[in-house]
């Protein structure tokens, strides 16, 4: 499960109202951060995604760095059997291509590499969620400190009433609720709409039909009035 260190000192001290009101009783708390996480279908999902990249990325470099050696291999077999310049020539792109998976490697695993990107973009707006929620719960409750269970704080001892995990779970899981419920009704209505129009284009299409076999009937019985008015001057003439 992906840990973001700055993101657990956060939520270790996050809520600081006056540590200088010496009069005041402490009112503290504590998270299991791991639990909430692992308890969110969201952050399974991204999580899984992020490690999908993760393992694509790592499978390339393993496959380019057995390229390499293969190469290089194959070179050195072939040292003695090839001029010198020419072994010379192909070590140095066999060296350049070692030099280019290297910052392949580094713009994918550096320390500001793309990896920490994809975590920016798929794990931490769901802990960022999390956060915001215990946010809310503690300047509700009026906690001055809450702390995270499952980053480097150690907790020697906690009881367990101090402990709201499930009700920040609850109230995330609350809201992906009231958000899954406005989605399903905004589809539902979506669906309606939808409908709707066809049934309008429906009765559009019945009426336009209507007019046409009115239309095509006229014109039948415009042309059989004036066939039987001609059939009529022709028998007169007759």
């Amino acid at each position: 499960m992906i840990k973001t260190k700055v993101f657990c000192t956060i939520l270790t001290l996050f809520v600081f109202h006056n540590v200088l009101e010496a009069q005041k009783e402490l009112r503290v708390g504590y998270i299991n951060m791991e639990y909430i996480l692992s308890n969110i279908e969201d952050f399974e999902v991204a999580n899984k995604e992020f490690e999908y990249k993760i393992d694509q990325w790592k499978k390339e470099i393993s496959k380019k760095e057995s390229e390499i050696k293969t190469k290089r291999e194959e070179l050195e077999f072939e040292k003695d059997l090839i001029p010198n310049q020419i072994y010379m020539k192909r070590s140095k792109e066999i060296d350049y291509d070692f030099r280019e998976l290297e910052n392949y490697r580094n713009k994918r695993f550096g320390p500001e590499g793309d990896w920490l990107i994809q975590e920016k973009i798929l794990i931490q707006p769901i802990q960022d969620e999390v956060l915001a929620i215990v946010q809310q719960i503690a300047e509700k409750n009026k906690f001055d400190f809450i702390f995270d269970k499952s980053s480097a704080v150690i907790m020697l001892y906690s009881e367990k009433k101090y402990d709201i995990s499930e009700l920040v779970l609850r109230s995330i899981l609350r809201q992906e609720k009231i958000e899954n419920l406005e989605i399903a009704f905004e589809d539902e209505r979506k669906k309606e709409l939808e409908e709707k129009r066809k049934l309008v284009l429906e009765k559009n299409k019945k009426r336009k039909d209507s007019i046409s076999r009115l239309r095509e009937l006229r014109k039948i019985e415009i042309k059989r009035k004036r066939d039987s008015l001609i059939n009529i001057k022709r028998k007169i003439k007759t």
